[in-house]
């Protein structure tokens, strides 16, 4: 992803929309905390940690995630257990169901799903 928004910066824009798989016990909580990173400025440094650390997703990490990269976490806890950010996460993944995803990752060039992975910087090129 960044090989192609660094490849293409006019022309390439990133938007994460959350899509927790239901079988995966810790993809929803996980999702709502970086949602709540988000909120104060740092998804992507979440998001990185979080996939750096998958096996030791849970509420421990989450929080001690948030304390490393410096986040508020009163407000981080507070965003955590309001009903408000699971429904933003709902709607992401209502999206989603509409769009036609059935995994993660998923990618979409110009509204279209990519074949299979992370697109590569020759199929954007051709979109382009």
């Amino acid at each position: 992803i960044n090989a192609l928004t660094s490849a293409y910066p006019n022309d390439v824009r990133v938007v994460f929309m959350h899509y927790p798989l239901s079988f995966h016990q810790q993809a929803m909580p996980s999702a709502i905390a970086s949602q709540c990173a988000n909120l104060q400025g740092k998804f992507w440094e979440f998001h990185d940690k979080l996939f750096a650390n998958q096996s030791g997703l849970g509420p421990d990490l989450l929080l001690s995630t948030a304390k490393e990269l410096g986040l508020d976490t009163a407000k981080f806890t507070a965003c955590m257990a309001d009903p408000a950010t699971k429904a933003f996460v709902d709607a992401d993944m209502k999206a989603g169901e509409a769009a036609g995803v059935e995994g993660t990752p998923s990618f979409f060039l110009n509204g279209v799903p990519t074949s299979a992975g992370v697109p590569t910087p020759e199929q954007v090129k051709a979109l382009l």
